[in-house]
């Protein structure tokens, strides 16, 4: 299961609760909904980065085995 839809069921107990249990419920929604753009933002820095070293590892590559001079 993943934080989105944790995120609905715990919207779904919200609706029905009040109070501090509401209150905790907000609460615990906003946590996971900050942990997934955080997430989200990490993998995309990551994701870069590999794309990155990989281009890098291709040139390098490239330029030993002579393939890059060629093109």
């Amino acid at each position: 299961m993943n934080i989105r839809k944790l995120v609905e069921r715990l919207e779904k107990i919200e609706s029905k609760c009040d109070g501090d249990a509401a209150e905790l419920c907000f609460d615990l929604i906003n946590e996971l909904i900050e942990i997934d753009l955080e997430m989200e933002m990490k993998m995309k820095r990551l994701s870069s980065k590999v794309e990155d070293d990989f281009i890098q590892y291709l040139m390098l590559e490239g330029i030993k085995s002579g393939s890059i001079g060629e093109a």
